[in-house]
């Protein structure tokens, strides 16, 4: 750990360029460091900038001999100060690191006081930067370094020409715009990395989020084509199992049962298929809907009649509540009784026997349908996530496929309904759908 010439006159590391003629003068690859370009003329601006002219060169060598008798003295001292508190003594215990930054710090301060500050000096302080960014020393840390190494030279300088003050002062200035210099080259390096850093990141994410792309489009082309394919042989099924159910010899109840278990099966198979197929489209935006003006509240006791032996077998009640006149709105007539139908049989799924489920439609406004149920109610911990696919299964509920709610919520953001959770645990459910910005709106008659 040193704010000082770690690399010097190492071979630079892949990507960050190197000089290779004579001192001071830069080559047909000169020093990079990400986007920033160590040229001539930036050596020039800096120094200028910071106003270091030939007599604060001549300066330092002055005090060149002084500061190389003392060097180890100094060195030391900086060392005790750096274990002396625990993050950067954490950073210093790797057997006999210590050692070996103490001669670099050698060689540090005889090029910091040698009255020479050209290209090759400024690239050793950008090797330096990285060395510390690599290192993992942070900037602050760094900083803190660099204004115990002032303190010590000034002492020093004290000690030694504080007789003579102007000389003194003037000296200590020349030292501190080496040092401010050495430190902002330090400092840009670690902006630049990092920038470095964060653009290569950014180009391997844009990297990943092209090629999910790709993976997501051609997993809904797969799954679409694959439920697609599924629906005549399901239809072929289907048909042969009720022309079974209709046979003239008749049926035993046992098998009556059976064939009519199977076909709702396959009834439930084929609304999950086309439950994929609606999801497939409404992501790739192109879901297909017509428009027209129903009455929510003939819909809601339809849904109610079509589940009424599903629930009754169940050992559940399932009653419709709310308007009795018309509520009409315009809406997508054949996906809106699908999502409640998913609604209604939700609640009859995850319900035990003796539950009461109503549906309850609203005129407003806002119009709203609920399906209610007084059961156990919905986990706090999955409810924020209820509409993602797995999150009931997750939570240790038994369901067919999981998709149910999934796409409850992608229809009702179809047809531009809000869809939400109402549920305190062991005071049931509520699923609420509410009349939203896209909908035309409710008039009751």
């Amino acid at each position: 750990m040193e704010p000082s010439g770690t690399a010097a006159r190492r071979e630079p590391a892949a990507g960050e360029g190197h000089t290779g003629g004579p001192p001071g003068m830069s080559t047909d690859k000169p020093f990079r460091v990400g986007r920033f370009l160590l040229t001539e003329e930036e050596v020039r601006k800096r120094k200028a900038f910071l106003e270091i002219q030939p007599e604060d060169e001549e300066r330092l060598r002055r005090i060149h001999p002084l500061i190389s008798q003392h060097v180890s003295e100094i060195v030391e001292k900086f060392y005790d100060f750096l274990v002396s508190h625990e993050p950067t003594r954490e950073m210093l215990a790797a057997p006999g690191l210590v050692d070996r930054l103490k001669q670099i710090q050698i060689q540090y301060f005889k090029e910091l006081t040698a009255g020479r500050y050209d290209y090759d000096y400024f690239q050793n302080r950008l090797r330096v930067g990285l060395a510390h960014y690599r290192f993992g020393l942070s900037p602050e840390w760094y900083l803190g370094a660099y204004q115990k190494y002032l303190a010590l030279v000034a002492r020093l300088l004290q000690e030694t020409i504080g007789q003579d003050r102007p000389e003194f002062v003037r000296t200590l200035a020349s030292l501190t715009k080496v040092v401010f210099m050495d430190m902002s080259l330090a400092i840009d390096t670690y902006i630049l990395s990092a920038q470095e850093q964060l653009s290569q990141k950014a180009a391997a994410l844009e990297a990943a989020n092209v090629e999910l792309h790709r993976l997501d489009s051609a997993k809904r082309h797969l799954t679409g084509a694959i439920v697609h394919d599924l629906q005549n042989p399901l239809a072929g099924i289907i048909a042969f199992l009720q022309v079974l159910e209709n046979r003239p010899q008749g049926l035993t109840d046992v098998e009556r049962r059976s064939l009519g278990e199977a076909l709702a099966r396959c009834n439930d198979l084929s609304t999950l298929i086309l439950d994929v197929l609606q999801m497939n489209r409404a992501e790739e935006g192109k879901l297909d809907l017509y428009m027209e003006s129903i009455d929510l509240t003939e819909i809601g006791r339809a849904a109610v009649e079509a589940f009424a032996l599903v629930a009754e077998q169940g050992g559940r009640h399932l009653a419709f509540v709310g308007s009795n006149g018309p509520v009409i709105v315009r809406t997508d007539q054949s996906l809106l009784r699908r999502l409640l139908y998913n609604l209604i049989r939700n609640a009859l799924q995850h319900t035990p026997a003796g539950t009461r489920v109503e549906v309850d439609v609203r005129a407003g406004p806002p119009w709203t349908v609920r399906v209610a149920d007084n059961g156990p109610g919905i986990p706090l911990e999955i409810q924020d996530r209820i509409f993602e696919p797995g999150a009931l299964r997750s939570a240790g509920f038994q369901v067919e496929s999981g998709l149910g709610l999934v796409f409850s919520k992608m229809a009702a953001g179809s047809l531009g309904i809000n869809l939400r959770l109402v549920s305190e645990p062991g005071q049931g459910a509520c699923f609420l759908l509410e009349q939203g910005s896209k909908e035309i709106g409710a008039e009751s008659k």
